[in-house]
């Protein structure tokens, strides 16, 4: 959500660690999209509308819709966000930055605009046993981390391991884009990514935010 500089990013690339390939494609790499920067060494608040461009264009390719593949620049400028879905200019520091309530809210109105059968929906106070259930039953999943520093930053999660207690992520961090494809799906420790998902501050307490997702679910 809200801007981050250098080091608040990390990211894997050791060959022998990049992928557990028994259980997900390694093709999911290929929808990666960077957030950008807004200045030299600021990365953009874009990271929500970058998000939720990936989870489309997923979706896009399941559903088998061709000559079709949405930039974060489209659902920038063609969502009809209120300002309390995605903060506006007005906000320097945090224009850009994107809610739950507003990601599912742009994600309908795709849906709505392609005609394709699928829905957003927040879940707030959500555990470790919803992202597993998620995953295992075929569904896509936003999720939004909170940094020590209060900045926030959303992230897609395309698989999680229980075994091994890796989460993997599809994530728009711009310092990805110079990997190749089958390594910018990254991947977390539970413990390091529930830190920083599970993380309270001032700020998000104001705003009913705790362990917040958005899961994008095919209509039955």
């Amino acid at each position: 959500m809200a801007s981050m500089t250098n080091d608040q990013y990390s990211y894997s690339s050791d060959k022998e660690e990049a992928f557990i390939e028994k259980s997900f494609p390694t093709s999911l790499g290929l929808f990666y999209m960077s957030q950008g920067f807004r200045e030299k060494g600021v990365v953009s608040n874009d990271c929500g509308p970058t998000c939720l461009a990936m989870i489309i264009n997923i979706i896009l390719k399941q559903e088998n819709v061709q000559n079709l593949t949405l930039r974060k620049e489209n659902i920038i400028y063609q969502t009809q966000f209120r300002p309390w879905d995605r903060l506006p200019a007005i906000f320097p520091a945090v224009a850009g930055a994107t809610a739950p309530w507003g990601l599912v809210s742009a994600f309908n109105q795709w849906m709505q605009k392609l005609g394709l059968g699928w829905s957003a929906e927040r879940y707030h106070g959500a555990n470790r046993t919803t992202i597993l259930e998620k995953i295992i039953s075929g569904k896509y999943i936003s999720a939004l981390k909170i940094w020590k520093n209060g900045c926030a930053h959303w992230v897609n999660i395309v698989d999680f391991s229980a075994e091994d207690d890796i989460v993997y992520l599809l994530d728009p961090n711009p310092y990805l884009l110079h990997l190749p494809n089958n390594q910018r799906v990254q991947k977390e420790s539970w413990e390091k990514f529930s830190t920083d998902w599970q993380r309270k501050k001032p700020w998000s307490a104001l705003l009913g935010l705790e362990r917040e997702l958005v899961i994008y679910s095919r209509d039955l």
